[in-house]
C-alpha cells in the first residue's frame, strides 16, 4: 500500500487508487502522514483539522472520519478486529506506515542521495536520482489540506525542495555534458523563477558550452536588471564570477556544485562571528560534507525568514555529528547575503549562570550600531554584566520585572532583524540553563513575526522534559523544522578523508573507519588529525582513547593547563591560569604553545584560551583524580573571587566541587548570593537550585541555632518560589514547609518567626488543615500586643482566620475577619506590599470576602470586592495578583452559576498563568473554562471538565475539593445525568466529612437530594444553608425542603 501526498492525497493498494471519502477525511490522512508512526493526540487533530475553530461535536465527527479511513486502508478487517494500520490509543491514534511507502519520504531521500552523488562527482547518477524524485510529483502537494495552518509549513518545504531538485537536475545534466538536452527546460525554469541565481548560472553555462556566448551574457544582464530593478541588489558573487569567466572565455571545465538556493538579498551588513571567532562568506557550502539536503532546508528557512516569515529550526544529533559545522555554514550563507548573525553557546560542564545563552546573544545584539541605545537595553542590565561578587542585598522575586525583561529581549531581536534579517544560532541547547529555555519558549511566538531564523543545535533531548517542552513550543510556530543528523554515508566519509589527507582511502580502510566511528565527522577528523591508522589492529575503540593518546605525549605543564581548562569549562587568561597553577605567566604561555600546536586549544575572548572541543574537556576532566579536581576548583574559585571575574553562580559551583576539602562555608555563602542574584534576574528555577543545595548543606549542621536560622530563611524563600513555579498547595511546598516548621523549634528565642508563621498558615489552609491554620493565624494576630507586630503580619493573621471561616462555613466570622484584614491593608503603603511579592504568601482578602458576601446574598458587594482585588494587583504590577483576581472572578461566577462571567474570567486566568509560568492558574483556568462550556450546554465537555478538575489537585493541593465537586455535580444535574450528579455529590460530601470543608456542603446535599429524589437530603441541606447564613444557597432549595427543615421563616437572601 502506498500513500501519496505530492499532489491530491491518495492511497494506492494493489495498483488501484482507494476511495478516501470527502475533503475532511482526505485532510485527516495528510495530518496522520505529517506524523507517521507516532502518537497523534485527539486534541491536536481536532485543532488542526478545523484550523483552530472546531465545532462542538468535533470529537464525535473525528471518530467518524477515523472509521472511514480505517475502512479505506483495511477493507478486509472485520468490525471487531483490532486495526493494524490506524491504531487507537488513549486520547489519540497512530498511523503505522513503512516510510518507503510515502512518496514525500521517498522524494526527500532521492533528492538527498542525488545531492551527495553530485558532490561526490557523479553527475550522471545524480541526474538519474533527481529525475526519479521529480517523477513522484502529480500536482500541488497535499491538495485540499494545503491551507491548514499545520500543513502549510510542510507544503512550503516540499515546494522549495522540488525547486531545488529541479535546479539539481539541471546542474547534474550540465556537469555531465548534457547541456543541449536540457537547455529548453532551463529557459522555461528561469523564466518562471527569474531570481533563482543557481538556475540562471546553469543556463548561462549551458548556453556558453553550446557555443552561444552572447546569449549567455544576455541571460546574465537580464538577471541583473531584475535584481537591481526590483530588489535593489546586485547578483551574487558566484554569478558575477561566472559572468567574468564567460567574458574572458576562461570557464572551468568542471563547475562547482551548488549547495543552497540563492535569492535576492539585502546589501551585506556586519555579522557576529560564530564558533572560533571566524565567519566564512563566499562558498558557503564548500567545507561541508554529506549535508547537502539539510543545508538546503536551512537555507530555505533563512530565505523565508528574511522575507518576513520568521522561522525556527533545531538540528539534533550526537556529539561531533556536525551540528555546529552545519550551523556555521548556514551562518556563512547568511553573512554573504548581508544578514546579521549572532551566536550563543552553552558550556557543557558545570552549572551555567542564569540566562548565560541569551546574555551572549544580547551582548552581541547590543553591540550592533542600530541597537546602541533605547529602553529595551536599559531593561537588560542583568543580561549585560555580572553583578559584583559579594553583593548580598535582599532581592525580591518579581514576575512582572521578569516579564518586562523578556519583552526587552524580544524588542532587541526585532530591532536587529528589521534591516536585512537576523540569524540567531543557539549552539548546544541541551546544556542550557533552565531560565534560558524558558526565555526561548517565551520568544517563540514573537520570533515567528520577526525577520529571524532561530537555529538551535542540541543532542538527543527526548528524555529531558524541559527540552521537550521548549522544542514543542517552537514546533507550534508556522515555520518550524527539525533536522536529525546521523552518521555520514561511506561516500561522504571517503570525501571527508580525501579533503583532510589529499588521498582517497582504500576500500578496507574506509569500511573499517565507517564501522568504528559510525560516520561521526568529529571522530573521523580527530582520528585523522592524530594520524591514527583507522584500519590498524590498535585503532582506539572510542574518541576518548584517541584524546588520551594525544594528551599522553604532551609535557606535564601543558597537561596541567588543559586540566585547569577542563575544570573551568570556559575561557581563561594566562594570568588566572598562572595564579591557580602557581606557575610564572611565561611558563603558562610556553605550556600552552604545545597545546596550540596539537590543536587542543583555541583562542576565545581577547586574551583568553579554551579547549577546542567539549569532548576534550570531558575526557580531560574525567582523567583527573577527584582530590586534584577539588583542589583546582577551589583555587580557581579563589582566583575568581579575588579578581571579580566570575558571578556568584560560578563561584558557588566551583566551591561546591571542593566542599570535601574544607570549602563548605564558601560554597554556602556563594550559593545564597547566587540564589539572590538569580531571583533578581527572574531566574526562579536557578534560584531554587542554589537554595536547595544551601538547604542540604545547612541540614548537616545539626544543633547550630545560627544554621537553623539561616536554613529557615532559605526554606521560606524556597516556599515562596515554589508557590510561583510549581503551584499553591503542591507537595513540594508541603515538604519545604514541613522542614520550616521543624526549624521553628531550633532557632534562637529572639528570632522573628512571623514570616514563617504566615507561610505555614497559608500552607495549612491549602492542605485543608484548618485547625492548624487557625492556630498559626492566632499567633500572628497576637504579635501586635506582644511584640509590636507590623500591620502586614497582623493583617495576614486576620486574613488566614477569615479563610478558615469561609472553608468551614462560618460565614459571619469569615466576613468579620476578612474585613479586619482589608482595613489593615488599606493603611499600608503599596510600595511595602510590592516589595513582598514573591517573598511572602499572597493576601487575597478581597477575593475571599467576595465569595463570602456572595454566599450571604450580597452579589453587588461581592463584585465590588473582585474589582478591588483587580485594582490592587494593577497598583502593585503583580501578575500573580492579576491571575488570582481572575481565578476568584471565575470561582464567584461558578458559585452564582454565571456562565458568561466564568468563561471570560477563565480565559484571563489561564492566559496570565501561561504568560508568567504559573501552572496553577493554567490548570484552574482550564477547569473553569470546561465548566462554563459544559454548564452552557456543551455536554460533550463534561468529561473534559472532570479531567481538568483532577489536574488542579495533581501537584498536591487539598483544599477547594468540595468547590469543584459542587460545580461538577450541579453541571451534570443540569445536563440531565442524575446518576453521575449524585455520585459526584456523594464524593464531595465524603470530602466534607474527612476534611471539615463544609462551605458548600448544603449545595452538595441539594444536588444529591434532587438527583436521588431524596427529601431527607434536601431538608438536611436547607437546614445547613440556613445555619451558615448562606442565603444564595438556601434560595435554591424547593419550598417543601425548607419547610421540612423548619427554615421557612429564614430569609433566603440572607438579609
Amino acid at each position: 500500500m502506498q500513500f501519496r501526498v505530492l499532489g491530491p492525497p491518495e492511497v494506492v493498494r494493489d495498483g488501484r487508487v482507494v476511495p478516501l471519502g470527502g475533503p475532511k477525511q482526505r485532510a485527516l490522512l495528510v495530518l496522520f502522514l505529517l506524523r507517521p508512526n507516532r502518537f497523534v493526540a485527539v486534541d491536536w487533530l481536532v485543532d488542526a483539522l478545523w484550523d483552530g475553530r472546531p465545532p462542538p461535536s468535533a470529537d464525535t465527527t473525528l471518530r467518524t472520519y477515523v472509521a472511514g479511513l480505517r475502512r479505506a486502508v483495511e477493507p478486509q478487517r472485520s468490525p471487531r478486529a483490532a486495526s493494524r494500520v490506524l491504531l487507537s490509543q488513549p486520547r489519540g491514534y497512530q498511523l503505522r506506515v513503512d516510510p518507503d511507502d510515502v512518496d514525500a519520504v521517498r522524494f526527500r531521500r532521492l533528492v538527498g542521495r542525488a545531492a551527495d552523488r553530485l558532490t561526490a562527482g557523479d553527475p550522471v547518477s545524480a541526474e538519474r536520482d533527481y529525475a526519479e524524485a521529480l517523477r513522484l510529483w502529480r500536482g500541488e502537494p497535499m491538495t485540499g489540506a494545503a491551507e491548514l495552518t499545520v500543513v502549510r509549513p510542510e507544503v512550503a518545504r516540499l515546494t522549495e525542495l522540488r525547486l531545488l531538485a529541479e535546479e539539481g537536475r539541471f546542474t547534474a545534466a550540465v556537469a555531465a555534458g548534457r547541456h543541449a538536452a536540457v537547455l529548453a527546460e532551463l529557459r522555461q525554469f528561469v523564466a518562471a523563477h527569474p531570481v533563482r541565481e543557481t538556475a540562471r548560472g546553469q543556463l548561462m553555462l549551458a548556453l556558453y558550452r553550446a557555443g552561444r556566448q552572447t546569449e549567455a551574457l544576455a541571460a546574465y544582464d537580464e538577471g541583473r536588471r531584475i535584481l537591481t530593478g526590483e530588489y535593489g541588489v546586485d547578483p551574487g558573487a558566484q554569478l558575477r564570477e561566472l559572468h567574468a569567466s564567460i567574458l574572458d572565455q576562461s570557464v572551468a571545465p568542471v563547475v562547482a556544485v551548488p549547495t543552497a538556493p540563492a535569492a535576492p538579498v539585502a546589501a551585506r551588513g556586519p555579522g557576529v562571528a560564530g564558533p572560533g571567532g571566524r565567519s566564512s562568506p563566499g562558498d558557503p557550502g564548500g567545507g561541508l560534507v554529506g549535508r547537502g539536503g539539510e543545508l538546503a532546508r536551512l537555507v530555505t528557512a533563512l530565505t523565508e525568514a528574511t522575507r518576513g516569515n520568521g522561522r525556527s529550526a533545531v538540528v539534533v544529533g550526537e556529539a561531533g555529528i556536525g551540528k555546529t559545522s552545519l550551523a556555521a555554514t548556514v551562518g556563512a550563507v547568511a553573512e554573504s547575503r548581508g544578514v546579521a548573525v549572532v551566536w550563543g553557546r552553552c558550556p557543557d560542564l558545570g552549572q551555567p549562570p542564569p540566562f548565560w545563552l541569551w546574555r551572549q546573544v544580547v551582548r552581541a545584539l547590543a553591540a550592533m550600531p542600530r541597537n546602541g541605545g533605547g529602553g529595551s537595553l536599559r531593561r537588560l542590565d542583568g543580561f549585560a554584566a555580572e553583578p559584583p561578587p559579594g553583593a548580598a542585598a535582599e532581592v525580591t522575586p518579581d514576575p512582572a520585572a521578569r516579564f518586562h525583561a523578556y519583552e526587552a529581549v524580544a524588542e532587541l531581536v526585532r530591532t536587529a532583524a528589521e534591516p536585512a534579517g537576523l540569524l540567531v544560532v543557539l549552539d548546544d541547547l541541551h546544556a542550557a540553563d533552565p531560565d534560558s529555555l524558558l526565555l526561548l519558549r517565551f520568544l517563540a511566538p514573537v520570533l515567528a513575526r520577526a525577520r529571524t531564523l532561530v537555529l538551535a543545535t542540541l543532542r538527543p533531548y527526548e528524555q529531558d522534559p524541559a527540552l521537550v517542552a521548549t522544542v514543542a513550543e517552537l514546533a507550534r510556530g508556522p515555520g518550524f523544522d527539525r533536522l536529525r543528523l546521523t552518521g555520514l554515508t561511506a561516500d561522504a566519509v571517503a570525501d571527508l578523508v580525501c579533503r583532510r589527507t589529499g588521498v582517497p582511502p582504500a576500500g578496507p580502510v574506509l569500511a573499517r573507519l565507517v564501522a568504528r566511528t559510525g560516520g561521526n565527522p568529529f571522530f573521523i577528523t580527530e582520528l585523522l588529525r592524530a594520524r591514527a591508522d583507522p584500519a590498524g589492529p590498535d585503532l582506539p575503540p572510542s574518541i576518548r582513547d584517541t584524546v588520551r593518546l594525544r594528551l599522553g605525549g604532551l609535557p606535564a605543564t601543558t597537561r596541567d593547563c588543559l586540566a585547569l581548562l577542563s575544570v573551568a569549562g570556559r575561557d581563561l587568561d594566562a594570568t588566572t591560569m598562572a595564579e591557580v597553577l602557581r606557575m610564572p605567566t611565561e611558563s603558562v604561555a610556553e605550556a600552552l604553545t604545545a597545546a596550540y600546536t596539537a590543536e587542543l586549544v583555541t583562542e576565545g575572548e581577547p586574551g583568553g584560551v579554551r579547549l577546542r572541543h567539549p569532548l576534550f574537556a570531558e575526557v580531560t576532566y574525567a582523567e583527573l583524580a577527584p582530590p586534584r579536581r577539588g583542589v583546582l576548583h577551589a583555587r580557581l574559585a579563589g582566583a575568581f573571587e579575588r579578581s571579580g571575574a566570575a558571578g556568584p553562580a560560578e563561584l558557588a559551583h566551583h566551591y561546591g566541587q571542593a566542599v570535601g576539602l574544607g570549602h563548605g562555608a564558601a560554597h554556602l555563602r556563594w550559593s545564597l548570593a547566587a540564589a539572590d542574584d538569580a531571583t533578581r534576574r527572574f531566574a526562579y528555577e536557578d534560584a531554587l537550585g542554589h537554595l536547595g543545595r544551601a538547604a542540604r548543606q545547612l541540614a548537616m549542621a545539626a544543633g547550630s541555632t545560627v544554621a537553623a536560622r539561616t536554613e529557615l530563611d532559605v526554606q521560606l524563600h524556597r516556599a515562596a518560589l515554589l508557590q510561583m513555579t510549581v503551584g499553591v498547595g503542591a507537595d513540594a511546598v508541603d515538604q519545604v514547609c514541613a522542614r520550616a516548621r521543624d526549624l521553628l523549634g531550633r532557632v534562637d528565642p529572639g528570632t522573628d518567626v512571623r514570616p514563617a508563621l504566615w507561610a505555614l498558615g497559608e500552607l495549612a489552609a491549602n492542605q485543608a488543615d484548618f485547625a492548624g491554620c487557625a492556630e498559626l493565624a492566632e499567633r500572628l494576630v497576637q504579635t501586635e500586643s506582644h511584640t509590636g507586630g507590623t500591620e502586614l503580619t497582623v493583617a495576614a493573621g486576620a486574613y488566614l482566620l477569615g479563610v478558615v471561616g469561609y472553608f468551614t462555613g462560618r460565614l459571619d466570622v469569615a466576613d468579620q475577619r476578612l474585613t479586619a484584614a482589608i482595613d489593615r491593608l488599606r493603611t499600608l503603603d503599596t510600595r511595602l506590599l510590592g516589595r513582598q511579592v514573591g517573598r511572602l504568601p499572597v493576601l487575597a482578602a478581597y477575593n475571599f470576602r467576595a465569595l463570602v458576601r456572595s454566599l450571604r446574598g450580597d452579589p453587588v458587594a461581592a463584585r465590588r470586592d473582585i474589582r478591588d482585588a483587580e485594582r490592587l494587583a494593577e497598583q502593585l504590577d503583580d501578575p500573580y495578583g492579576r491571575a488570582n483576581a481572575a481565578l476568584f472572578a471565575a470561582w464567584l461566577g461558578m458559585q452564582e452559576r454565571d456562565v458568561s462571567t466564568v468563561r471570560s474570567a477563565a480565559t484571563r486566568c489561564r492566559d496570565i498563568g501561561a504568560a508568567n509560568g504559573m501552572p496553577h492558574f493554567v490548570a484552574t483556568g482550564e477547569f473553569f473554562g470546561e465548566w462554563a462550556a459544559a454548564r452552557g450546554g456543551a455536554t460533550d465537555r463534561l468529561a473534559a471538565m472532570r479531567a481538568a478538575a483532577e489536574a488542579i489537585y495533581r501537584p498536591g493541593l487539598r483544599a477547594t475539593r468540595t468547590v469543584t465537586f459542587s460545580g461538577m455535580a450541579e453541571a451534570y444535574l443540569a445536563a440531565g445525568d442524575r446518576e453521575t450528579a449524585a455520585a459526584l455529590a456523594r464524593q464531595g460530601l465524603a470530602v466534607v466529612d474527612r476534611l471539615g470543608e463544609t462551605v458548600l456542603a448544603a449545595e452538595l446535599h441539594r444536588v444529591r437530594g434532587l438527583a436521588r429524589d431524596d427529601p431527607a437530603a434536601l431538608a438536611t441541606g436547607a437546614r445547613l444553608a440556613a445555619d451558615q447564613g448562606a442565603g444564595l444557597l438556601l434560595a435554591r432549595f424547593p419550598p417543601r425542603a425548607r419547610a421540612d427543615a423548619d427554615v421557612t421563616g429564614a430569609d433566603p437572601a440572607g438579609t
